[in-house]
């Protein structure tokens, strides 16, 4: 398997692996809490500012009610007779429903009072409950833990009369009956006048903020509405009730005697979770009253003065009012999304409010979830393992993060919860299982490396080696194919060299020598293969892949030979001999590996563009230039270097010519010089070519002239000679047989 298909096998397990993981933490709901955290944030952001339905209004018993009720009434709780003024205020102003967030469980105890016999302000309360027919009352269902104190109260049955009344009456179908056993009811007389009852109880998340209600309560074989259903269920009046998947449909829903005019839907569907509980989407805009004002109204009523009254009947009509308590002392204070606690009755107003304008919370599919999950963890992996820059690695998972939230953000103003706890970790776990893969692989990779390449390149070229990509270098493990530039070194005469000096001498002349000569390599980017005597083979286009390797490899020659010049003069300084070297280049398709025994291996170069590059360092010497490189070479270069062409060879082994040309060093002040020695080759050579000797051999006479001491146009002149004598076969075509290496 290659590496880069390794890597994605592993990325794929990686990214697999860690939705796997992830998605169960998300079905056992181990990231429940965290995801309550962002739910809250979402719902602060959204829901702050947004209004309920024109249809309910809310009156709060609040700290001013109590401060100024305290020295008429006395504390908390007041006697009913006002909660009596309260109704008969709303029916005055045409309330569509009056609805009780206050449990009035128990009736007044005056002494001497006969059992059986109501007092005279509970005795107020019924009367206005039962005079203006829409007023609904709370009762409690609860689930008590039994023990010996309570084990003879717990489940005994609900009053008769209370079930036939109350208990929803409609088919109701698939909600699930969850049983309570124990209960808190309106005192006999008041259920008995109300026009309904709505349950109470409502129960937070693990983390102590209500978020969520049912719509039903369950007890001893009957269904009874919430408080806010109550009248809801008699304003649509469906024509039954059924739960479909996880969706409670309010079956042919209209409101009582408004069928052509009310806007709401024949069906209304109540999102449900598994438990049927359905999110509340709350509202920050409710504008409720105090009931301090309503008072100060229905006292001046009562006193005949209609006129400038603080707050008017009028402004309650068609309204279904829901009355609770925000002060402290009533204790229905509940934490809930929008931050810090808010009256309980704002729960079941906002409850109300969600049915009537069909605004719901949805959470989204299960799958969507998954899917999120994958498709984060593939893409964090991809990020890490194929983009090898710490700073994208980084910025990138953040990036990517920051878009998911945007969207479920943005879902979330569209009524649908998208978790964004379970796919951010997803992302994180991706990110940490792909690094922990690259500390493991490519670490040691790059430790591979290090061995492999150290000795063949510069400190700098091997550093951006081993922040590069891994896998290219690494395929030298097995080998591969690439297009290179060849450059092949060798000192002339050196063996002379050797003979007429000691050992010492003549090592200490070689590296002085080589080690130049890698100096300007290295400086060039070039890596360097391998040392065979005092020949030197290096190349460029690996391991780092460069589009301009002819040209570097071109220039470094160019330098070695300024260098050598350099070198020279402190050798003869030294009365030392002096080195002359020739340089052969090639470019062309080589096999590139990590090549050699189990207990010794060079990154190296073989194939027959290398042999071609050795035999282009042999006809340097042998034409007298310190540097030839070959057409496929030229062809690189030829629009940056200045090149004359020189000959056409066929060297020993090969069938074909080979056109072969020097690179001209340029200088200040000699570009004409250059052209012209150019101009005189080509035209030269054209003609040597057409067996033209006469103006051949003219043109490279020209050429020595301006170039002096060219061995090139003696070799040339020394040629036409010869055959202006004995003229070449008719089937010469120019080209000459090189019959030594």
């Amino acid at each position: 398997m290659s590496a880069n298909k390794k890597k994605l096998f592993l990325g794929i397990v990686i990214a697999f692996s860690s939705a796997i993981l992830v998605y169960i933490g998300f079905h056992f709901k181990i990231f429940e809490g965290l995801e309550f955290k962002t739910f809250d944030m979402r719902a602060r952001y959204f829901r702050m500012g947004k209004e309920p339905t024109d249809r309910v209004a809310i009156v709060l018993i609040d700290e001013t009610s109590l401060r100024v009720m305290n020295p008429i009434v006395g504390r908390w709780p007041w006697p009913r007779e006002i909660h009596a003024d309260l109704i008969n205020f709303f029916a005055l102003g045409g309330a569509r429903a009056v609805v009780f967030d206050i449990l009035f469980t128990e009736n007044e105890k005056i002494q001497g009072m006969p059992s059986g016999i109501i007092g005279p302000n509970d005795a107020k309360l019924v009367e206005a409950t039962k005079s203006a027919g829409n007023v609904y009352h709370a009762a409690q269902l609860l689930i008590d833990m039994e023990d010996e104190y309570n084990k003879n109260i717990l489940k005994k049955p609900l009053p008769k009369d209370f079930v036939e009344k109350f208990a929803i009456r409609k088919e109701i179908r698939g909600v699930k009956a969850v049983e309570n056993n124990n209960y808190y009811i309106p005192f006999p007389e008041l259920y008995g006048a109300s026009h309904g009852i709505g349950i109470v109880e409502f129960a937070p998340d693990n983390d102590g903020i209500y978020r969520r209600t049912k719509p039903f309560r369950y007890y001893q074989g009957s269904f009874f509405p919430v408080l806010p259903m109550a009248p809801l269920l008699d304003i649509l009046d469906p024509a039954s009730i059924r739960v479909d998947g996880r969706e409670l449909i309010l079956v042919n829903s209209r409101p009582s005697g408004e069928a052509n005019t009310s806007p709401l839907q024949s069906d209304i569907s109540i999102p449900l979770q598994k438990d049927d509980t359905y999110l509340i989407n709350m509202y920050g805009g409710f504008k409720p009253y105090s009931m301090s004002g309503i008072l100060a109204s229905i006292q001046k009523i009562k006193l005949g003065e209609i006129e400038n009254l603080p707050v008017t009947p009028d402004e309650f009509k068609e309204k279904v009012i829901f009355v609770g308590g925000s002060a402290v002392g009533i204790e229905d204070l509940k934490p809930t999304p929008l931050g810090g606690k808010i009256p309980g009755v704002f729960l079941h107003a906002s409850t109300f409010s969600n049915i009537v304008k069909n605004d719901f919370l949805r959470y989204a599919n299960p799958l969507i979830i998954f899917l999120s999950i994958l498709f984060l963890s593939i893409l964090t992996t991809l990020i890490i393992l194929w983009i090898h820059n710490i700073i994208y690695q980084i910025i990138l998972p953040l990036i990517l993060t920051s878009i998911y939230i945007s969207i479920s953000f943005w879902w979330f103003n569209h009524n649908i919860v998208l978790d964004i706890v379970t796919p951010v970790i997803s992302i994180a776990i991706s990110w940490m299982g792909s690094f922990a893969y690259l500390s493991s692989t490519e670490g040691k990779d790059k430790r591979k490396i290090k061995r492999m390449l150290g000795q063949y390149v510069s400190p700098s070229i091997l550093t951006s080696i081993m922040e590069k990509s891994s896998g290219e270098i690494l395929k030298a493990e097995v080998g591969s194919k690439v297009r290179l530039t060849i450059l092949f070194s060798d000192i002339k005469g050196f063996t002379s060299i050797s003979e007429a000096y000691d050992a010492e001498k003549v090592v200490e002349l070689l590296n002085g020598y080589l080690s130049r000569m890698v100096d300007v390599i290295f400086k060039h980017e070039g890596t360097l293969d391998k040392f065979i005597g005092d020949a030197i083979l290096s190349f460029w286009g690996a391991p780092i892949r460069v589009d301009d390797h002819a040209k570097r490899a071109v220039e470094t020659a160019m330098d070695m030979v300024s260098q050598l010049e350099i070198y020279n003069k402190t050798l003869e300084q030294k009365g030392l001999p002096q080195m002359g070297a020739g340089i052969g280049i090639n470019t062309g398709e080589v096999i590139l590996g990590n090549i050699g025994s189990e207990k010794k291996l060079d990154y190296t170069i073989i194939g027959d563009n290398v042999n071609i590059t050795s035999r282009m360092e042999g006809l340097a010497k042998e034409y007298g230039c310190p540097l030839l490189i070959t057409e496929t070479t030229y062809m690189e270069v030829k629009d940056t270097i200045p090149c004359r062409i020189v000959d056409i060879v066929m060297v020993k082994g090969k069938k074909k010519g080979i056109k072969i040309y020097e690179p001209l060093k340029t200088e200040e002040n000699q570009s004409e010089l250059i052209k012209s020695i150019i101009s005189l080759s080509e035209e030269g050579f054209d003609y040597y070519l057409n067996r033209d000797w006469d103006k051949a051999k003219e043109r490279y006479t020209m050429l020595m002239s301006i170039k002096s001491g060219d061995s090139v146009s003696g070799i040339f002149i020394n040629r036409c000679e010869q055959y202006i004598e004995r003229a070449p076969p008719k089937e010469w075509d120019g080209v000459y047989i090189m019959l030594k290496k």
